[in-house]
């Protein structure tokens, strides 16, 4: 009987792949940047426009050659495949990708309801809803609106594939999967560290937020579902709720407000920076957390 050949071992330490990956994506957002504030300048318009859509411009021209850069860092430095860093079906195939498809955007909804509850019956606290904001009326508002979501769910896309893509997996060929889990969400709570009215709470939930969607990677085996929680997430804070998503705002279907101590409803960072929505981010970490399929973090 002939041993199968066993795989080459990926090259240089995973923390030292880990970083070179994130300089290259953050190289090709820059450019993406300068290309998109060159075309509107040329254009006669502000370089640097407001709202927050253009980042999800930027994103989208992040997209594919952040692909290609991952290709060449998988063949020339970890030698294994695209698959092997989530993007691939969940396991389960096409049926499972699909009931996620459904059970994912339900889920998110549900947390985020019951964040606004939470705000309506805390002491102190109020959530205001003055009907629709007109911002996004009609026809041509739908349209508006179902170009956010996919925005949003290239975005969330792009950040999965980042960070519980490549750089998560890189770790776990290494280090424990707990350890993996904290360095990887840790990083995730840094790179909104530049955002607009970012605080110690809004580091604490999206440092949540990053288990959780690792968790999330780690129960299906893909990214699909991380994806979908956090495009739907950023899509439904912002655009449907009408409140700012990791402190930047975007065109919005109600006219909404909530009123309180900025601990409490999360104030110009939107609820990833409320303390009320830390609780429900742990509840929803312990469930997720419990029982995770055993995995030895190295993938083919």
């Amino acid at each position: 009987m002939i041993d199968p050949v066993s795989p080459p071992p990926p090259r240089w330490h995973p923390a030292v792949r880990s970083f070179l990956f994130l300089i290259a994506f953050l190289l090709i957002q820059t450019v993406a940047q300068i290309a998109i504030a060159a075309g509107r300048y040329l254009a006669g318009l502000d370089p640097i426009p407001d709202g927050g859509e253009w980042m999800l411009l930027v994103f989208a021209l992040t997209a594919p050659p952040l692909v290609l850069v991952t290709v060449v860092f998988l063949r020339l430095l970890d030698r294994r495949g695209l698959a092997s860093i989530g993007a691939r079906q969940p396991a389960g195939g096409p049926r499972q990708a699909l009931r996620q498809a459904a059970a994912v955007p339900l889920a998110v909804l549900g947390v985020l309801a019951a964040w606004l509850f939470a705000i309506a019956l805390w002491p102190g606290t109020a959530v205001r809803a003055a009907g629709w904001s007109g911002e996004t009326e009609g026809l041509a508002g739908a349209l508006h609106l179902a170009l956010l979501l996919a925005g949003f769910l290239v975005q969330g896309g792009v950040e999965e594939w980042l960070i519980r893509g490549y750089i998560y997996h890189a770790l776990r060929q290494r280090w424990r999967r707990s350890v993996s889990v904290l360095v990887s969400a840790l990083l995730f709570a840094a790179l909104h560290g530049l955002n607009p009215d970012f605080s110690a709470a809004a580091l604490l939930n999206t440092f949540l937020v990053g288990v959780i969607l690792t968790f999330l990677v780690e129960r299906s085996g893909s990214l699909w579902s991380a994806t979908l929680a956090h495009g739907v997430w950023n899509f439904a804070v912002s655009c449907l709720v009408s409140l700012p998503v990791s402190g930047v705002r975007f065109p919005h279907l109600l006219a909404l407000s909530v009123d309180g101590p900025a601990l409490l409803t999360g104030g110009g960072f939107g609820p990833e920076g409320s303390l009320l929505l830390s609780l429900l981010a742990l509840a929803v970490a312990a469930a997720l957390g419990r029982r995770l399929p055993e995995n030895s973090g190295v993938s083919p």
